[in-house]
């Protein structure tokens, strides 16, 4: 486990147990053997910390769930299920993060966790509104976000009695037993109903990956200034790096025309220039491209 990892794990296992504005560094720094001041080598702040905490298990679990997708050799409710599973089992894995979601009401930290925590929750609604789609087709659609919303609902509390009650439920059958329940939802659907959540009042979700996108530009543009801004006061630095950081950050300051393939060469330029946060930012464009 490299040292961030050893951070992250630290600093998870510590805003489960005493609430995230309840542990100082000093504490994140004491749990994972090291001095405070190593710390800020690789994370500018708690703030930071808790960020990379949700990025980094939520994106691996959507990469998870998109190779199931993938499988042509299962049929849509096979995939469901096995997706549901994936989602339990790394909920269950990773109690402190759960913990540290439901526990902490982790969108109240700062408005940059609050629209990670914001994407995280509509990239849900949005999986479960599609698989529900496939499974049952589009007759389903009209009411496939109040199914999707209710099937939220559940699972959270599912998730709320193993992560923070501590409750030994048997969660090998959680996925089929939520199935079933939403088959029973889709079967009580009449002609005489109408959705309460239409595809106009959601759109904020629907389109969540393009607002996304734009943010993620925005953040990556104000990294490479704040990075600048340090650099250009030291003599020291060669031109070429400020020429190249420069560059970079032209690609972005411009709604959708960046470049994947000049961005990328560049990255594999400084990367080798030990910059201060390079990795954030290296993983900010990636993910802009992904």
């Amino acid at each position: 486990m490299s040292k961030k990892e050893t951070i992250i794990q630290a600093a998870m296992k510590l805003f489960a147990e005493k609430g995230y504005h309840a542990t100082s560094m000093q504490e994140i720094a004491e749990q994972s053997g090291m001095a405070k001041g190593s710390i800020y080598n690789y994370f500018k702040s708690k703030e930071e910390i808790a960020l990379s905490i949700f990025r980094y298990h939520y994106d691996m679990l959507f990469q998870k769930l998109e190779q199931v997708a993938n499988d042509a050799t299962l049929s849509a409710r096979e995939k469901f299920e096995k997706q549901l599973m994936l989602q339990i089992e790394e909920f269950v894995r990773r109690k402190e993060l759960v913990g540290m979601h439901m526990g902490e009401q982790a969108a109240k930290i700062n408005d940059e966790v609050h629209q990670l925590v914001f994407r995280i929750r509509a990239q849900t609604i949005n999986w479960y509104r599609k698989a529900i789609i496939d499974m049952y087709g589009e007759s389903v659609r009209p009411f496939a976000l109040d199914c999707a919303t209710m099937l939220n609902g559940i699972m959270k509390e599912y998730m709320f009695y193993m992560a923070i009650e501590k409750k030994e439920l048997r969660y090998s059958s959680l996925a089929p037993f939520m199935l079933r329940r939403l088959d029973a939802m889709v079967a009580s659907f009449t002609t005489n109903d109408a959705p309460l959540l239409t595809d106009e009042l959601m759109q904020d979700y629907l389109n969540v990956e393009q607002h996304e996108k734009e943010n993620d530009r925005k953040q990556i543009v104000a990294y490479l200034e704040e990075i600048l801004q340090k650099l250009q006061q030291d003599e020291l630095v060669k031109r070429d790096v400020i020429h190249s950081l420069k560059t970079l950050k032209e690609e972005f300051l411009q709604p959708e025309n960046a470049r994947e393939f000049m961005a990328e060469a560049l990255l594999m330029y400084l990367e080798k220039q030990r910059l201060p946060h390079w990795q954030e930012v290296a993983a900010a464009i990636r993910r802009y491209f992904a």
